[in-house]
């Protein structure tokens, strides 16, 4: 047998594995791409905005004595202002991020109930 012969089962195997680990890989999340990374960042830069928000809104109504109910679906303009009130724009930008806006929103229905 020539070497070629025998080398060429061990070659095709490699060939095979790395193709199954590398869709392996991919779809169990093992390897971040850098569109997925662009988008976990921009959540997680909103979720923390959003953080700030609703803190802020909920120091203020404490300290404001509101004890209006925001939770359920007919609160939700209440809700809205109040996170529009206290979401921080940031340097350079006119007005508060709406996605910020928006999660500061839920963050007050879910602390609410």
């Amino acid at each position: 047998m020539k070497k070629s012969e025998i080398i060429k089962p061990f070659s095709w195997g490699v060939a095979t594995g790395a193709i199954v680990l590398t869709i392996v890989a991919f779809s169990a999340g093992w390897v971040v791409t850098s569109g997925a990374r662009t988008v976990q960042v921009r959540t997680a830069w909103i979720d923390g905005q959003a953080s700030i928000c609703a803190s802020l809104a909920q120091a203020h109504r404490q300290e404001s004595g509101d004890v209006t109910d925001l939770s359920g679906y007919q609160a939700r303009v209440a809700r809205d202002d109040l996170a529009k009130a206290f979401a921080v724009a940031l340097v350079g930008e006119a007005q508060a991020d709406p996605r910020v806006v928006n999660a500061c929103s839920d963050l007050l229905n879910k602390r609410d109930t």
